[in-house]
């Protein structure tokens, strides 16, 4: 794919930015209007071949013809129509084809860029790149399709430019210079290739035991159960239903256990390190594949889950709260963005979290439960709830069914309160909440002496402040 330079605009009598240039700009993949509408095709040959080709083709069949060309048509300039080229300080894409858009997006502004493949794209060689901005709630912004090659290419270019802007507070180039095709790839072979030393694989008999061993998957054999017993009593299933209201529970179970499974196929975390700084990358994905890269500059805690039915097997699981990314489900088949192990091994999930929060371990800080009073207000969750400050870390850790440890950096936290509530203040408890930014990790030390609230809020100040000290002054 070559870059699209052009002449100079039409200057026209009192228009803006007369004297404004056309950028040199890149197109997304020709292919992209095949790819976006490829399963919309193929059900409409597939309903229409055989009276196409025998003419038998009714108003039906022609009306789907005529649809599919229209979109084909609608495709085609859209993708003329899309335009994206790097300049000093942003990236700028144009769309649109009945009105024009125009969305630019600042480097030092990303957070993150992640690599998707869609099944659909995969079979043509295609990625997406997705783009994580600060102050957004969900992604910002998307370039689909690209080749992949160029995808990597594109984003490792992006990332360098991000590092270099935020380094030395101005873009390397003169504000207005581009950087079209020539420079994205420039920028990308500067940038030195990544190594990559891998960390864990996820073990595909442990994910299988994993999701039979799902809180859903539980829920949906006791709701078999009750379902079992209630023909059992009544003696006809046309009572409950009959087996047309069955089979659609059935399938609707096992559509959601088949897409984990595949979602979370041929899970891989590995350390990599570049001119970004050191980073963990995550790749997954049966029919789409994803590649995630963690910052672990960008961390700001990690969330350990442990379901009963693993607890015997020593299993866990690992999710990261990462400063730009949502901890909503990802669009590659319900794989939440902030999962960095689905199961594994208690210690492997212990030896990556350590890794995400740079040496601490979670395990180390000791950690007290409430006071017995507390059973006034909390009288099963307490006997699960605990929490503690380390040196390094506040851990809070909660839940009976399913055991949660919560684990921020006394650096990353960004508030911390104290909230007793009405029945609480009667027997002087009260709750220390430790405020990070937005994901899976809150950590809540519940149902406290009101006293030692006082005298952790205190400390957790004085910790958050010196471990902010030692991460400006580089220790």
């Amino acid at each position: 794919m070559s870059a699209h330079p052009s002449g100079p605009r039409p200057v026209t009598p009192g228009r803006a930015g007369a004297a404004d240039l056309e950028r040199p700009y890149r197109r997304l993949s020709p292919l992209t209007p095949l790819v976006r509408g490829f399963l919309f095709l193929v059900a409409v040959l597939a309903s229409t071949w055989d009276d196409l080709l025998g003419g038998r083709a009714g108003p039906v069949a022609w009306g789907l013809v005529g649809l599919v060309l229209v979109g084909a048509g609608y495709g085609a300039a859209s993708w003329l129509r899309t335009k994206y080229w790097i300049e000093a300080d942003e990236l700028r894409v144009d769309t649109g084809v009945v009105s024009r858009q125009s969305r630019r997006i600042r480097v030092d502004r990303l957070q993150g860029i992640d690599i998707v493949q869609p099944f659909v794209a995969r079979l043509f060689g295609l990625a997406e790149l997705r783009m994580d901005v600060a102050g957004g709630g969900a992604r910002e912004g998307s370039l689909a399709f690209l080749p992949l090659e160029e995808a990597r290419s594109l984003r490792a270019a992006l990332l360098s430019r991000r590092d270099a802007a935020r380094a030395t507070g101005q873009a390397d180039e003169p504000a207005g210079q581009p950087v079209g095709a020539a420079g994205a790839g420039a920028r990308a072979v500067e940038e030195a290739v990544p190594r990559e030393r891998v960390l864990a694989r996820l073990d595909l008999a442990m994910l299988l035991v994993s999701l039979l061993l799902s809180v859903e998957t539980v829920l949906f054999v006791l709701a078999c159960l009750a379902v079992a017993v209630t023909v059992g009593v009544l003696g006809d299933l046309g009572t409950v239903g009959g087996v047309a209201g069955v089979l659609p529970v059935l399938a609707g179970f096992g559509l959601a256990q088949f897409r984990k499974l595949s979602a979370f196929y041929g899970f891989t975390v590995s350390a990599v390190s570049s001119t970004s700084g050191p980073a963990l990358q995550v790749r997954r994905g049966l029919f789409s594949l994803s590649t995630q890269t963690i910052a672990l500059a960008r961390v700001q805690g990690v969330l350990v889950s442990e379901p009963l039915p693993w607890r015997r097997l020593g299993w866990a699981r690992l999710d990261v709260a990462v400063a730009g990314y949502s901890s909503g489900q990802d669009e590659t088949g319900g794989l939440s963005a902030s999962t960095v192990m689905p199961v594994a091994p208690r210690a492997l999930v212990l030896s990556l979290a350590r890794t995400l929060l740079s040496g601490p371990d979670p395990d180390a800080v000791a950690l007290t439960p409430p006071p017995e009073r507390s059973r006034w207000v909390d009288p099963v969750a307490r006997r699960f709830r605990a929490g503690g400050l380390g040196a390094d870390l506040a851990v809070a850790r909660e839940g009976l069914w399913t055991r949660r440890t919560h684990a921020v950096p006394h650096a990353r936290v960004q508030s911390v309160q104290r909230q007793p509530g009405r029945w609480q203040r009667r027997l002087g408890l009260a709750d220390l909440r430790v405020d990070s930014p937005p994901g899976p990790v809150r950590a809540r030390l519940r149902h406290r002496d009101a006293g030692e609230v006082r005298a952790l809020l205190d400390r957790e100040h004085a910790l958050a402040a010196e471990a902010r000290h030692r991460v400006r002054a580089g220790e």
